[in-house]
């Protein structure tokens, strides 16, 4: 914006702001009286300019979605319920072409305005609670504009307009037509249209007024924040904008209305609330009169005033000694008229009534204490073979109450034979995982004080145990970091544990022994999977945990049946190995217990198959497409996506040679996976159970 444009532009701008605030001030003067809370707005918007002057015919095919774009910022305050006024400022462009046989003109100006708008939004008409609301608005603004057309090239060449519809460098009626050099428009707009004086007006003022009538409507969004949506018809009091008018000479000549444009709006706004200001308070009694209550007055009555009373608000009634507070006869802390046990001895624990304390309430109280940080914490462990896509999108689960396990063992690389045998003893041992750690833990209590019970018989037997939360499958730590060994030590003095019984057996099938771990979709139908790895490099896997020998013998049969072919009985009593025998089991042959035999699986019908795409919602038709063009292309469907698997292969070399070629053929993620009995599991573990290993 040239300087002395933008001097006269911030000239409005700073007499609109007097009005606005002016008449905010005057408003504020009648709040009481008109109960209407000043929120003075400020909004940003942009929009569409369109123009309606000579050059266009009026624009008579003008869409408001096909024009130059302007801006727009604004300041409002409500006079009233129905009425607000509004400082503004509109920056833009306008333009207009027309081409024809006989005329040819063009011009870009850049405009510059700023005023003062009345609303209307009809108030009286509407619903009080309304969201959405119509307005009207009439205004007066101070409009400059800079015009320039396009006359020639970027070389510097005039247009001629030929009448076969080209333009060229030779005017059509020139000696040397037969020279001219067909050209084209390079829509720079280089030609200052007042300084070019085509039609001798000189140096006109490129400034004049003008009234802007619109119509729209407004929403509340909430939190101060508004939207309008609008459309502004601004009538100038000038025809020169485009630089053509009723006196032009010749073709230029127009029709002697003056110039107006239209801006089609959107803007967003936000109103400040002032704060309300608080009465202060002003007392009704006078100085003397508060001595007087301050100096001689007894408000709970108990003969103590109260500026003495140590004790105000004494029930009526009760004793009181000389500094107001209830007599406590035993010294507890409990005053005689709430003591339930009014002979409690010097320096006893008593609860709110008075009543001495036991062992066992102290370690009750402290117990719920502990227990009163269940809280919900976060932890989470995620294993994929590959893209599942997108993920469904779901409500947030409502958060589950923790319940409440011990401990007894984890490993990270391998434990001991003794230790595991100990760990099979205990008959309601679960593995859980957290990171790289497998977890092995007992119970599952409700409640703290049953974990910490437990906890403590299992530390007589030599476990080194823990207390532990689990929510939603996942183990966490006990806030605040559980229980200290000064407390564990308070806790097992009041309430010492009492030995279990000797144990009973524990029958439990082992489904194999293998030199690598297993992917866990091998096992993913065996809910009470007990996982252990030795020192020795083995990792072991059981299932089951039974007192009843048969009963043990059932679920080894159901597991002969789902392939697990090395599953055989093991027993284990008071934290170590004992025969089938010992167990309540009679034997057909003699039993070796040094003898741990490798476990295998049944991979007669484990395949190698080629995944190429992971869906959890609908297949892209495009992609579906593609996989009914390859062909042999099955689904497979999983907990949470569904897999598209392609052929069917022996080896894992034969499907790697297969993935190659689909990748020739664009399917870029393809990788190779193992089908054993319909579970898809790595191929790595797929190629192991195939060796033997």
């Amino acid at each position: 914006m040239h300087g002395p444009a933008f001097f006269r532009f911030s000239r409005t701008l700073a007499l609109g702001a007097a009005l606005v605030f002016g008449t905010t001030a005057s408003v504020q003067a009648q709040q009481d009286s008109s109960r209407i809370q000043i929120k003075p707005s400020f909004s940003l918007g942009t929009g569409m300019l369109g123009f309606y002057g000579d050059i266009g015919l009026r624009s008579k095919d003008y869409s408001p979605l096909v024009s130059r774009i302007g801006y727009e910022l604004r300041a409002s305050s409500p006079i009233n319920e129905w009425l607000e006024v509004s400082l503004f400022a509109l920056h833009g462009q306008l333009s207009s072409n027309e081409r024809g046989i006989d005329r040819n003109l063009n011009f870009e100006s850049r405009i510059t305005s700023g005023g003062v708008q009345l609303y209307y939004n009809f108030h009286q008409l509407l619903n009080p609670g309304r969201v959405v609301e119509p307005w009207v608005s009439i205004g007066l603004e101070s409009l400059e504009f800079l015009s320039k057309t396009d006359l020639k090239d970027a070389q510097g060449r005039y247009y001629h307009y030929w009448s076969d519809g080209s333009i060229r460098d030779i005017a059509e009626d020139a000696a040397n037509a037969a020279d001219a050099v067909e050209i084209q428009r390079d829509y720079s707009y280089e030609s200052d249209v007042r300084e070019s004086n085509l039609d001798g007006f000189g140096k006109y003022r490129e400034q004049s007024w003008a009234v802007p009538l619109g119509v729209g409507a407004r929403m509340n969004l909430g939190h101060g924040f508004d939207a309008r949506v609008g459309t502004t018809l601004h009538f100038t009091a000038t025809d020169l904008i485009d630089g053509v008018t009723g006196q032009s000479v010749e073709q230029r000549k127009g029709d002697g209305v003056n110039d107006r444009f239209l801006f089609t709006s959107f803007s967003v706004g936000y109103a400040i609330s002032p704060k309300a200001k608080k009465d202060k308070f002003k007392p009704t009694l006078s100085p003397e009169q508060m001595d007087a209550i301050a100096l001689e007055g007894d408000e709970d009555g108990d003969g103590v005033l109260d500026w003495a009373d140590r004790c105000p608000h004494t029930p009526s009634g009760v004793a009181v000694d000389e500094a107001g507070c209830p007599l406590d006869g035993d010294g507890d802390g409990v005053p005689d008229h709430e003591d339930d046990e009014p002979g409690t001895l010097p320096g006893a624990p008593v609860d709110l009534r008075g009543v001495t304390l036991t062992d066992d309430d102290i370690l009750r109280g402290y117990l719920n204490y502990k227990d009163s940080g269940n809280v919900t914490l976060v932890a989470s462990r995620v294993e994929s073979f590959g893209p599942v896509g997108k993920p469904k999108v779901t409500r947030p689960p409502m958060p589950a109450k923790s319940t409440y396990v011990v401990k007894v063992g984890a490993q990270v690389e391998g434990i001991s034979e003794e230790m595991i045998q100990r760990i099979l003893s205990l008959p309601d041992v679960r593995t859980m995982v957290r990171g790289d750690t497998t977890f092995y833990v007992v119970g599952n209590y409700q409640g703290l004080p049953d974990a910490i019970k437990r906890q403590l018989q299992l530390k007589g037997q030599g476990f080194e145990t823990t207390v532990m939360m689990e929510q939603d499958g996942k183990l966490l730590d006990l806030p605040g970091g559980g229980i200290t060994p000064r407390e564990e030590e308070v806790l097992t003095s009041l309430a010492p544990a009492a030995p279990e019984k000797p144990g009973k057996s524990v029958v439990r099938v082992q489904l194999g022994a293998f030199r690598h771990r297993l992917s866990e979709n091998i096992f993913k139908d065996i809910n009470d999977l007990v996982t252990l790895k030795d020192k020795d490099g083995l990792t072991r896997y059981y299932t089951g945990s039974f007192a009843d020998i048969n009963e043990a013998a059932k679920h080894k049969v159901n597991m002969l049946l789902n392939g697990f072919e090395g599953a055989f009985l093991v027993a284990f009593k008071e934290g170590k190995r004992v025969s089938i025998a010992e167990a309540g089991g009679q034997l057909s042959g003699p039993e070796d217990l040094s003898s741990l035999p490798l476990g295998s699986v049944d991979t007669e019908h484990l395949k190698f198959k080629v995944q190429v795409g992971t869906f959890a919602g609908n297949v892209p038709m495009e992609t579906m497409s593609k996989y009914v063009d390859l062909g042999n292309v099955k689904p497979v469907a999983g907990a949470n996506a569904v897999r598209y698997l392609y052929g069917e292969y022996p080896t894992r070399a034969a499907a790697e040679l297969a993935r190659k070629e689909l990748q020739n053929l664009g399917f870029n993620d393809a990788f190779v996976v193992g089908d054993l009995n319909g579970r898809i599991i790595l191929a790595e573990d797929a190629e192991r159970l195939q060796q033997g290993r």
